[in-house]
């Protein structure tokens, strides 16, 4: 499997509908295991995905459980503006959306 990094925050399970803490690992910016939280920069520099000239992107992401329903496996968007984590959004059963990039600009 390839490099990607994690982000942690606070959203809502997309099965249950629970509000707790997950942590989604996604591809984009310098992908090197690097661990953020809701708010924080994204890095550039070597091994990217994307672009850092993009004002607004929605990326493809996968969580851990939900400690509420249990479930794992779950789909997110983690949206990206301005190169800042801003949104977690829960995606249901499946994505029906799924880009061959693993990202999809907004703006």
């Amino acid at each position: 499997m390839s490099a990607f990094n994690t982000v942690t925050g606070q959203t809502t399970c997309p099965i249950c509908g629970e509000r707790g803490e997950f942590e989604i690992q996604f591809k984009y910016g310098k992908t090197w295991q690097l661990k953020y939280n809701l708010g924080d920069a994204i890095q550039w520099g070597g091994n990217e995905i994307g672009n850092p000239d993009f004002k607004k992107v929605s990326v493809e992401g996968i969580s851990n459980a939900c400690f509420s329903c249990g479930r794992d496996m779950l789909e997110f968007d983690v949206i990206i503006i301005d190169n800042i984590i801003k949104e977690l959004v829960g995606i249901g059963e499946s994505r029906t959306d799924e880009s061959e990039l693993g990202y999809r600009t907004l703006e």
